[in-house]
């Protein structure tokens, strides 16, 4: 006769606990990070290292719009510059008429909004290289009417003097209410990205037609992920005319949108704060390399070549690969028994069998 043994093991849960470590620290640092920006007016900075902050918090912004966009839908845009534009100049517009800048924000709202809408009324049916297209099409378009409608958007000569709300005119008040809206607009789209809808966009990344068997509209899931994305491009766009007080056509121009392609595949396509890297690299080479080196989009062109050959995740995706790997590796010299830190029960059948007419032990 045969018994059936069930033995209770305990389990120590290497993984768990290095994982938990792992966003702890995470979270730590972004919490430091964090700390170090609210403070950066009050640590002795001058007004033009705020000011710059400002505006590599405007261009992240912006390309936070882009990189939810490529990273969770895996659609690249060529045209987000063009929605950000259509915002500036609805605001600079409305400025232009006497209205107060809680008007202004309201236009560039709407402006963005129609925008969006027809970005992905028009390339919704599209994917890979057309999708491409179809956005640097209807980006050229944004620009070529920011030239052609000179009674409205001032020509090649653009339009100046857009006042922001008077309670924003400090430069570091202004830097506070940017430094929040970037904050604002990264969190909403974490939140969106791990919700049940992120996960239907990650499916229509991953496989249109399996989604569509399912019963998902393929379409509508791409329109829904352009309109939040094109909501905050052009959050991005009345930031930029409120810190410039001025717009112009070339803030549509192809170049903004390469920028923007060239900030997020430095920063790491579907990362928290590849947007941000990548944005703080692109304006200070821009703004401050420029100053001392004639050739400078050579330099940028010399750092995106270094990037893709050894870092192809991007600066942040990089780091985070390095970070896991050397996780897994710890934890695979990890004694398979070192001790009971967490009683978890497995329950092991060991099969009936007997040996000599004597049942196993």
């Amino acid at each position: 006769m045969s018994n059936r043994i069930v033995q209770t093991r305990t389990v120590r849960t290497f993984g768990t606990q290095r994982g938990g470590r792992l966003r702890r620290l995470n979270l730590g640092l972004l919490a430091l990070l964090l700390v170090l920006a609210l403070a950066l007016p009050y640590l002795g900075a001058s007004g033009f290292v705020v000011s710059l902050t400002t505006t590599i918090l405007i261009a992240a912004t912006l390309a936070t719009s882009v990189n939810f966009l490529a990273g969770q839908v895996g659609m690249v845009s060529l045209g987000h510059a063009g929605i950000a534009a259509a915002a500036a100049y609805g605001a600079g517009w409305a400025s232009q008429q006497g209205h107060a800048p809680a008007v202004q924000a309201l236009v560039a709202l709407v402006m963005t909004l129609l925008v969006s809408l027809v970005y992905g009324l028009l390339s919704m049916r599209t994917s890979g290289i057309y999708f491409l297209m179809v956005t640097l099409a209807v980006g050229m378009l944004i620009y070529g009417l920011a030239f052609r409608l000179s009674s409205v958007t001032g020509g090649e000569n653009g339009i100046s003097g857009i006042a922001r709300p008077a309670w924003m005119e400090s430069y570091w008040v202004y830097y506070y209410v940017v430094l929040a809206a970037f904050v604002l607009a990264t969190a909403a789209l974490w939140v969106v990205s791990g919700s049940p809808f992120g996960a239907g966009l990650q499916g229509v990344r991953d496989s249109e037609s399996r989604m569509r068997s399912l019963g998902y509209s393929v379409r509508g899931y791409r329109l829904g992920a352009f309109m939040m994305s094109g909501t905050i491009a052009g959050l991005a766009g009345l930031l930029a005319v409120w810190n410039t007080h001025f717009v112009s056509p070339s803030t549509a121009g192809v170049d903004r949108s390469i920028h923007l392609i060239v900030m997020v595949i430095l920063g790491g396509i579907g990362t928290l704060l590849g947007p941000l890297i990548g944005a703080a690299i692109v304006v200070l080479v821009e703004n401050v390399l420029s100053s001392h080196v004639d050739r400078w989009p050579t330099v940028l062109g010399l750092i995106f070549i270094l990037v893709i050959l050894f870092a192809r995740a991007g600066i942040a995706g990089s780091v985070r690969k390095v970070v896991r790997r050397l996780r897994e590796r710890t934890g695979a010299e990890a004694p398979a028994d070192a001790g009971a830190a967490q009683d978890i029960p497995v329950s092991a059948r060991i099969p009936e069998a007997s040996r000599n007419g004597k049942d196993l032990p």
